[in-house]
């Protein structure tokens, strides 16, 4: 196959035969789609990916390889961070995040071997489809909600918006607090506001209260990446629904939306 850049890529396929894997195919498609993507992002000048199926003990392991740039110790143990979006991980792809989070939800995980210059190898280990009991209550399926999301970093806005997207949610995005106001009274249908808390202009604060100031009701949480929250009055905090630290997990955000949904 051929990179983005014209760059020779040779690709190596290891299909060892896998028992079945129950959960959502478009999802389990969407892992699989990022891990290739990633290996290619990681080969700028060319080289080798493989994929391989295999079983390991009781587990379904899917591994996708790379010789490629490789990651240092800070990167690969930052990776599953979609705010951490550094040019050294921008360069190994976003898309780690969003596979975590799949691999998490399907009862799995994924680890990542990677030396600078070394290459990279991603690991998903799934349980097979026979080792899965139904639990003893069904529980609620959480509604598709509608998000505005407001950030005014393009790549943060864009890798939390791809997290959303992979739970079901509609994303409609703002890069400012004024943008976003602009964008809510345009759309009726908006279940959530989510904003980060320090931008120009209009901070996090502000654009909530501006926001309940007009939609009393309609869901607000704030993402911040300070290690304390800033002192501000009462009535901001009051506008508030949640607060949730950077480096949010894919779990904590859906557990904040489920509360709402």
């Amino acid at each position: 196959m051929h990179g983005p850049r014209g760059v020779e890529i040779q690709v190596e396929t290891r299909l060892g035969g896998v028992p079945p894997v129950a959960g959502d195919p478009a999802a389990l498609r969407e892992l699989l789609t990022n891990l290739v993507l990633n290996a290619v992002d990681a080969l700028p000048h060319g080289g080798r990916i493989t994929v391989e199926t295999r079983v390991d003990g009781a587990a379904v392991v899917l591994a996708v390889g790379d010789t490629g740039v490789g990651m240092s110790d800070e990167v690969r143990r930052r990776a599953h961070e979609p705010f951490f979006t550094t040019k050294g991980v921008k360069a190994t792809g976003l898309g780690l995040s969003v596979a975590y989070g799949i691999a998490r939800r399907h009862g799995g995980e994924l680890t990542i071997a990677s030396a600078e210059g070394g290459g990279t190898t991603v690991v998903v280990q799934l349980p097979p489809a026979t080792r899965i009991r139904a639990p003893a209550t069904t529980p609620a399926r959480r509604r598709p909600l509608r998000i505005l999301l407001v950030d005014d970093e393009d790549e943060v806005r864009h890798a939390l918006g791809e997290m959303l997207a992979s739970e079901g949610h509609t994303v409609v995005m703002a890069g400012s607090g004024a943008d976003a106001l602009r964008r809510l009274e345009a759309d009726d249908a908006i279940d959530v506001l989510l904003t980060d808390l320090v931008m120009p202009g209009m901070t996090g604060w502000e654009l909530a209260d501006a926001v309940k100031a007009r939609h009393a009701r309609l869901a607000v949480g704030v993402l911040t990446g300070w290690g304390d929250l800033p002192d501000t009055g009462a009535a901001s905090r009051g506008a508030v629904d949640f607060v949730l630290a950077k480096p949010i997990t894919l779990e904590i955000l859906a557990d904040a939306l489920a509360r709402i949904g």
